[in-house]
């Protein structure tokens, strides 16, 4: 079995566990965002000539930890870490391409300065964008709020600073920021209501 395909049966698996911890959102999630991402990683690594399977495996595990407990909570990001650490050595992924993937899913998120240094790094963060902006991920998210009883205003302010971070920081391939700028602008519009 290749590395990639024993680390989606484990991510796989993590998911349909259903933890009764999880992300209130993670059911969601692992239907409709993790494999996406890492379809647009494979096909944005095809084109810069990055590691595919790393960046796929990076896309694979970013955020993993919303399949045991709530974003909200403030070890996800040291228990995101921890797993995708166990399932790359499980699959067999030697330690520097290790240290590469979880460079990405540490930074993919692009907030205070710090971004990805590795071109597979900077794939997964566009990749990751690229999803939330070319799918129905803001509509998803607009809807979840409202039923969490936030106003319009405060999901329209947590929506834009989130979409200007992914179309201005997260994507770092001109030719893609110019492929999305259609779905920037849609979802933008969702808010500016």
């Amino acid at each position: 079995m290749k590395k990639i395909d024993f680390l989606k049966e484990k991510v796989c698996q993590l998911y349909e566990a259903k933890n009764p911890d999880r992300a209130d959102w993670a059911d969601w999630l692992f239907q409709n965002h993790v494999f996406v991402v890492v379809n647009y990683a494979e096909a944005i690594a095809k084109k810069i000539h990055a590691k595919e399977e790393l960046a796929m495996a990076a896309g694979m595990l970013h955020d993993i930890a919303d399949a045991e407990m709530s974003r909200f909570d403030e070890r996800h990001t040291k228990r995101s870490r921890e797993i995708a650490e166990t399932l790359l050595k499980d699959a067999g992924f030697p330690d520097r391409e290790i240290a590469t993937v979880i460079d990405a899913i540490n930074h993919h998120g692009c907030r205070d300065g710090k971004a990805p240094v590795t071109s597979e790094g900077k794939v997964m963060a566009t990749a990751d964008a690229v999803a939330h902006l070319s799918t129905n991920f803001y509509d998803y998210v607009r809807e979840a709020m409202g039923r969490a009883g936030k106003s319009s205003e405060e999901i329209a302010s947590w929506a834009l600073s989130k979409i200007e971070r992914d179309y201005n920081d997260k994507i770092f391939f001109d030719e893609v920021r110019t492929e999305v700028l259609k779905d920037y602008e849609r979802v933008k519009a969702l808010f500016c209501k």
